[in-house]
């Protein structure tokens, strides 16, 4: 593999502020604000569920997760030490530096158009159901309304942090001494519970085995596989600071604010799988209802609500600084309409609404698309069917998302150890990096294989669950027929959307030379 070069004119979004606003500590307050918000809170319970009620698979399951994704971290030392100069692209820059243009591009594009959007579309339909969770209101709540409530927060983020750096460290200071409020809740509650009760009446958590079981509810060893992705999604935001190397005063000890970030994750995480999964009969908050007197219960999910904002927040300004970048560059399609920050003071205006764009269409397709699905994260009536399908279905693409932009990380890796052998990028060598990179690789070439496996075995298990007349009644049957087909096509769809337009660029490419 040879390195790349995309653009003779390289051009930083640091070039339009030189002032450096994120410090050391700063930096560690990013890795844990972007983590922890949605992922430990509305993933713990399907992670139960995947490991069949056991709450020791459902901690192995965090550990071996974990392990792979500080693997990651370490390996970061080495792959960053072989970049030239600073770059707001993060991972895409990473594997521009390693590995081929094909990928470069695949990951640019992935990047631009698919991840970021979806995130943002996740954690926005995340914090209402969160907020809506804890006012418990007494009406269904119709769909158009929670569309039109997770909007306004992200035009929110986007006008305020998406602009300003400093409004982005403001905001994330400020919720981040709110949304610690029910992370010491959460690590707190179950010992408190069992403290209270006689150990006989702690209500561990029960499981019972469907008549129409998926892939990942045939084995528990399925389930510890299925349930990394879902992990992973908790530990995603863990490359932000990568995002904001022009904006940070010591960009060298970004593996070391990473992995420090992630450790504290980590132990963060464990201590609230722990406590929930003995304290909460569904393994999250909602488990406690009917224990927690109704004051608590609501205060803590609305706090978990905001909590989810640093994460939003997080994922608004590092996506900004992309756009700026591959719009800068002229590498993001209708760059030259966009390149338009220079006249609002090197304010990132064009990388505001590019992504604002972007994200809004992606708003609109998963919402009408979450419209047809039903009902597979047992969500409570406050929110109507149509509300519910939306919901599973962010739920299932968000994983996706999640898993494949690990993936490239995994193709950084991979990259960065191939040229141990051709030398062709002058790295500073880690003695940690080849053991962390096996790990990291073996770990996500496991996911990317199961998840490849069990998207289409669910289909063919519906199907014979169908034939077999095992499902209740018709409308069960209907449910589950068009939830595990529409999930293929949309998985090959994701596939296409990501590999195809670099593919054909790459084509036209060579037949033009």
């Amino acid at each position: 593999m040879k390195p790349i070069s995309v653009s003779n004119k390289k051009i930083s979004v640091s070039d339009l502020s030189k002032k450096k606003q994120l410090g050391f500590m700063s930096c560690i307050i990013v890795v844990i604000g972007a983590c922890i918000g949605a992922g430990i809170f509305f993933k713990n319970g399907s992670i139960l569920t995947n490991t069949q009620g056991s709450i020791v698979l459902s901690v192995v399951c965090w550990l071996i997760a974990a392990i792979g994704v500080i693997a990651m971290a370490l390996c970061l030392a080495e792959i960053v030490s072989g970049q030239k100069q600073q770059s707001n692209l993060g991972i895409a820059a990473w594997i521009k530096t390693f590995n081929t243009k094909y990928l470069y591009d695949s990951c640019k594009n992935f990047i631009a158009y698919i991840y970021t959007p979806i995130i943002l579309v996740s954690l926005a339909y995340y914090f209402v159901q969160a907020m809506f969770q804890g006012i418990n209101p007494t009406h269904a709540l119709h769909w158009w309304a929670i569309m039109l409530i997770a909007l306004g927060v992200l035009f929110w983020f986007f006008f305020t942090s998406g602009l300003s750096v400093k409004f982005f460290n403001v905001q994330n200071w400020i919720i981040m001494s709110v949304k610690f409020i029910p992370i010491v809740f959460a690590l707190i509650i179950g010992f408190i519970f069992v403290g209270s009760n006689p150990v006989a009446n702690t209500p561990f958590p029960s499981y019972t085995q469907s008549n129409t079981p998926l892939f990942s509810q045939l084995s528990p060893v399925f389930g510890i596989i299925a349930s990394i992705p879902a992990i992973f999604f908790a530990f995603n935001g863990f490359t932000y600071p990568a995002n904001l190397t022009s904006d940070m005063k010591e960009p060298k000890k970004l593996p070391l604010t990473m992995t420090l970030g992630l450790i504290i994750v980590t132990l963060i995480y464990v201590g609230i799988s722990v406590s929930m999964l003995i304290s909460s009969k569904t393994g999250g908050v909602d488990g406690l209802k009917g224990w927690l007197p109704d004051w608590l219960y609501t205060v803590i999910y609305i706090l978990i609500a905001v909590g989810i904002l640093s994460v939003i927040n997080g994922t608004v300004t590092t996506s900004v600084k992309i756009y700026e970048d591959l719009i800068a560059n002229n590498q993001i399609a209708f760059s030259h309409k966009f390149n338009i920050s220079k006249k609002y003071n090197g304010k990132p205006m064009g990388g505001v609404l590019y992504g604002l764009i972007v994200t809004f269409i992606f708003f609109t397709l998963c919402t009408i698309i979450g419209l047809f699905f039903s009902n597979t994260a047992n969500l409570p009536t406050m929110f109507d069917t149509q509300t519910q399908g939306i919901f599973s279905f962010v739920d299932i693409i968000s994983n996706w998302d999640v898993l494949f932009i690990f993936m490239f990380i995994g193709v950084a890796i991979l990259g960065c150890l191939i040229n141990r052998k051709t030398h062709k990028v002058a790295v500073q060598k880690s003695n940690i990096f080849k053991p962390a990179a096996w790990v990291a690789l073996i770990l996500l070439g496991i996911s990317i294989l199961y998840l490849l496996i069990s998207i289409f075995a669910d289909v063919g298990l519906s199907i014979h669950y169908a034939s077999a007349g095992k499902y209740d009644n018709a409308t069960d049957k209907q449910n589950a027929l068009l939830q595990t087909s529409l999930s293929a096509v949309m998985f090959l769809i994701y596939i296409g959307v990501i590999f195809i337009p670099s593919y054909i660029t790459k084509k036209y490419s060579i037949h033009k030379h």
